[in-house]
């Protein structure tokens, strides 16, 4: 809850900014970035140890004002939590990117939090900047091929294809999650394959 606390905070600063601009290197706006974050669907698959994707019938309101997206925000990944310490150790799910755990799940909400968080900001003023213990945590569960030598907040960056490291190919919108568990791991770097298989929202 550390990083959705994080985001929310950073988040609600920027309320009454313009949100129809791009969100960093994303072709969506802000809101539309804001409203990715809210409509994820991690908790459903998670909690109904789904086989394949689920679509849900749920809908943004399109004229939901900001602050209540926000709000949304953090109460869906405070779901997601409270799923994922409910669920059993060896419970599986369906994700693009390989059968996930509770932790694997937790993982790449948090990892969709800080990095989309970061889209949005982008330009107004830095972006985010999370502590070294949370991107830590989401380079070492799921990215664990990440260059140790590079600061892990500019590692995470550069592992969802948003920023150039030296010495290293930026992966682009190819980039992707080791979301199974870590023992599953097999040495190598996954990537996406075709551009019409990767998910909407890429660099």
């Amino acid at each position: 809850m550390e990083a959705a606390a994080l985001c929310r905070d950073s988040l609600l600063v920027q309320v009454d900014g313009d949100w129809e601009w791009p969100a960093g290197q994303l072709e969506w706006t802000r809101r539309q970035t804001l409203e990715h974050i809210c409509a994820l669907g991690y908790t459903w698959q998670l909690a109904t140890r789904a086989r394949e994707r689920r679509r849900i019938a749920l809908t943004i309101l399109p004229d939901a004002p900001i602050d209540m997206l926000v709000s949304t925000l953090y109460d869906a990944a405070t779901v997601l939590a409270e799923v994922a310490r409910a669920t059993p150790p060896e419970a599986r799910a369906y994700h693009p990117a390989g059968t996930a755990d509770a932790a694997g799940f937790v993982a790449m909400e948090t990892d969709e939090l800080l990095v989309h968080t970061h889209d949005i900001l982008e330009g107004i003023d830095n972006g985010l900047e999370p502590s070294e213990h949370l991107a830590l945590l989401v380079l070492d569960r799921l990215f664990p091929w990440w260059p140790r030598e590079a600061p892990p907040w500019e590692a995470l960056l550069w592992a969802n294809g948003r920023r150039a490291l030296a010495g290293h190919d930026n992966p682009g919108a190819t980039w992707l999650w080791h979301c199974a568990p870590l023992e599953e791991w097999d040495g190598t770097v996954p990537s996406w394959g075709p551009a019409d298989n990767r998910p909407a929202g890429r660099p």
